[in-house]
């Protein structure tokens, strides 16, 4: 019970800041909401630290609702809890006097919620009730200043593009329950150590449930919700599109490694798919001005390189990226809410500059976390990232071409997150208003996730240095057959990654503080533009559906004018029909004689015409 208690907390916050929220005063809904979701980092930590847990009531035949806490779930527990409970701290000194206060703070401990559910869920369907709830739960915080259209419209766009990937998803179970009977994780874990059948529609089943993780996940091709996402308050930016929710699908791969280390052809599209959408987001970063619109697309690029390590089986890996992007990502976030909360509101890295000089404290945050994105050596980013880029080496299909198209993505993450911390935090301030340090609400947890983001790497060190976290985490993943690399290859690939990463930082650094080469502002339109992939969208999807759509409306318009016009006929025969009823019995009694003979009269001329 106590691991259903994880979620019911943060649940209860929902619904207790939703419905009395407006009696309390700030900062009392944020302390609230942050102190529930710290009461499930400890009780999940404490069954974690305990040997993990099991909650389970039979629901439906083959369908039980049932949860499990272990390594693969406790540490994805931990990442939301611990780093949910530091972006909490830090809304409640953001969000202040926000007319929204306490209905923030309802959502933010909503998503909670819903995505422990998804983490801990053993089965599909309960998988499938945190999918959706983290669903709402983004699309009611993007749209959390709903009055601004451009937001309001920014939110569905999210929610309907995902709803494509979840179809996915529904028709991915579907397909798994006809096959095996069972939508239980452990049941079906169990089933496949046996030998397998349809490996056809097990690779539909699998492709379909990848289709999920392609959407929730901002993958090629349904990448383009993610950067419009921003429109939400920063938190909502760090918590949800940046930490954990768009991480779900790497989890859901995870999560299925029993049925994609079978599937080793979806697996290479798996990995094809992640190294694409990481160059894309990448290349897309460098044409940004919004500031966290750049780190948006740094989001889609990283989440395509841990879509990379899932797909050459690199699973826990893939998760260890998870966890250092969690720390370095969220400290980026809120470092540019930092920023932004300095300006008055201004997110347009042309009108900044100079933070340096300004935010004492923010620029140390800027500083880190653009350096453990951009792979510094020693930070928490280039352990996880030179993980990945090995593990592409030990792929038997294709694996160079990963790891040099991995490589390449990292000399480029290098030289944008340069760009960001150059245009932010060096030169001179370009804008008007008198920056200002955050409030120490907003201060302290992004000290805790700099932390994270120097030290969270050394969880799982190379050979033969100590890794605590492969371990920890394999008993939860499938594994698959592969040949390590030699001590001496596995560190000269460390050095390359080094040295590519201090490159592209250089690069970066002295790029960025000079004029521009015609060439560069070439790449910059497209870049900026995303290479017009909403463009290409709206021309082959979006205008074509709202062409059918208006017409059909027209139509309907149509034809409800002619029910109208029907109607008015009706009711014109009615009014006249009505205007008979006079109410004298006189005249009834004439209307009876007059019908009389009219029947009579119509009688008597039928009766000539047969006659004659």
């Amino acid at each position: 019970m106590m691991l259903l208690f994880t979620i019911l907390l943060p649940l209860l916050g929902w619904a207790l800041l939703g419905l009395f929220g407006k009696r309390l005063k700030e900062p009392l809904p944020g302390v609230i909401a942050s102190a529930l979701v710290l009461a499930s980092f400890l009780i999940g930590s404490g069954l974690l630290i305990s040997g993990g847990a099991s909650w389970r009531v039979d629901w439906l035949p083959g369908i039980p609702f049932s949860l499990v806490l272990d390594p693969l779930s406790g540490l994805m527990l931990l990442i939301v809890t611990g780093v949910g409970f530091l972006i909490h701290v830090y809304a409640i000194g953001y969000m202040a006097g926000d007319p929204g206060y306490s209905r923030f703070f309802s959502y933010f401990n909503f998503f909670i919620a819903m995505m422990l559910t998804l983490v801990l869920a053993d089965t599909y369907p309960v998988m499938f009730i945190g999918w959706e709830g983290v669903g709402l739960a983004s699309f009611l915080l993007i749209g959390f200043w709903y009055r601004n259209k451009e937001y309001a419209d920014s939110a569905r766009k999210a929610f309907i593009v995902n709803r494509i990937g979840d179809l996915g998803f529904l028709l991915g179970m579907a397909l798994l329950w006809a096959l095996f009977g069972t939508l239980s994780i452990s049941e079906l874990k169990e089933a496949f150590e046996g030998p397998l059948k349809n490996p056809e529609l097990l690779g539909l089943a699998g492709l379909l449930l990848f289709l999920g993780a392609v959407g929730k996940s901002a993958q090629i091709p349904l990448m383009v919700w993610l950067p419009d996402a921003m429109a939400g308050p920063t938190p909502v930016s760090a918590l949800i599109h940046a930490a954990t929710m768009v991480t779900a699908g790497v989890y859901l791969v995870a999560r299925s490694s029993f049925l994609y280390a079978n599937l080793p052809d979806l697996s290479y599209t798996i990995a094809l798919i992640g190294l694409l959408t990481a160059a894309y987001g990448a290349l897309s970063a460098f044409g940004q001005y919004d500031i966290k619109k750049i780190v948006a697309y740094s989001t889609i690029s990283q989440l395509g390189y841990m879509f990379l390590a899932a797909g050459v089986g690199a699973y826990w890996v893939a998760l260890f990226h998870v966890l250092t992007h969690a720390f370095f990502k969220a400290l980026l976030f809120l470092a540019s809410g930092s920023v932004i909360h300095a300006l008055g509101g201004e997110q347009d890295v042309r009108k900044m500059g100079g933070m340096w000089k300004h935010l004492p404290q923010t620029r140390w945050h800027g500083l880190i976390g653009a350096l453990a994105l951009g792979g510094l050596p020693f930070l928490s980013g280039f352990w996880s990232k030179d993980a990945i880029l090995a593990s592409t080496l030990t792929y038997p299909f294709g694996g160079f071409g990963f790891y040099m198209g991995g490589l390449l993505v990292a000399v480029l993450t290098a030289m944008y997150a340069m760009r960001w911390f150059v245009l932010v935090f060096l030169g001179e301030y370009r804008g008007h208003h008198h920056p200002h340090e955050a409030p120490p609400v907003m201060l302290w947890p992004n000290h805790l996730l700099a932390l994270g983001s120097l030290l969270a790497g050394y969880l799982a060190l190379p050979h033969p240095l100590p890794n605590l976290l492969e371990p920890f985490l394999k008993p939860s993943l499938a594994e698959l057959e592969v040949h390590p690399l030699s001590l001496g290859g596995e560190w000269g690939l460390i050095l390359l990654s080094a040295g590519v990463a201090l490159l592209g930082l250089y690069l970066g650094y002295v790029l960025f503080q000079r004029p521009l080469p015609s060439w560069y502002l070439a790449f910059e339109t497209w870049s900026k533009n995303a290479f017009y992939a909403d463009l290409v969208y709206n021309t082959l999807v979006v205008n074509p559906l709202k062409a059918l759509s208006e017409g059909l409306f027209a139509g309907d318009r149509s034809l409800l004018s002619l029910y109208r016009g029907l109607a008015g006929l009706f009711a014109l025969l009615g009014k006249g029909l009505g205007a008979l009823q006079q109410g004298y019995l006189r005249f009834y009694a004439l209307l009876m004689v007059l019908g009389a003979l009219a029947f009579l009269a119509l009688a008597l001329g039928s009766n000539l015409g047969v006659m004659r």
